[in-house]
């Protein structure tokens, strides 16, 4: 992605590299950023299709009375994508990474 990387992308990339290896929900991502839905979800669009993203929907139950959410994961790509972007931009950010499962810190 060369495109130019707006102070909200960094926001939207650091909520999903803190929650490494977890799935977020949009409103997760909005309510941990602090930035409009609609800013947030067209960062996510153009994250998952650039493949820094993968999503997908959850399942609900008949029992369930509520909109189903989308799900978001970095993919490997991204994780690389994310950790550089942040690495410039915000070298502060890096204390809030959790480590990698196997003990691998976050570079």
């Amino acid at each position: 992605m060369t495109e130019r990387v707006t102070q909200p992308t960094l926001d939207v990339l650091e909520a999903l590299l803190v929650a490494h290896d977890f799935e977020l929900h949009g409103w997760a991502i909005i309510k941990s950023t602090k930035r409009a839905g609609p800013t947030v979800y067209k960062i996510l669009e153009r994250l998952t299709k650039g493949g820094m993203l993968t999503e997908r929907w959850e399942e609900l139950g008949p029992e369930d009375n509520r909109p189903r959410r989308r799900f978001y994961r970095l993919t490997p790509t991204g994780i690389a994508y994310g950790r550089q972007l942040l690495a410039e931009r915000r070298p502060e950010a890096r204390q809030r990474w959790r480590p990698l499962l196997g003990g691998e810190a976050h570079a």
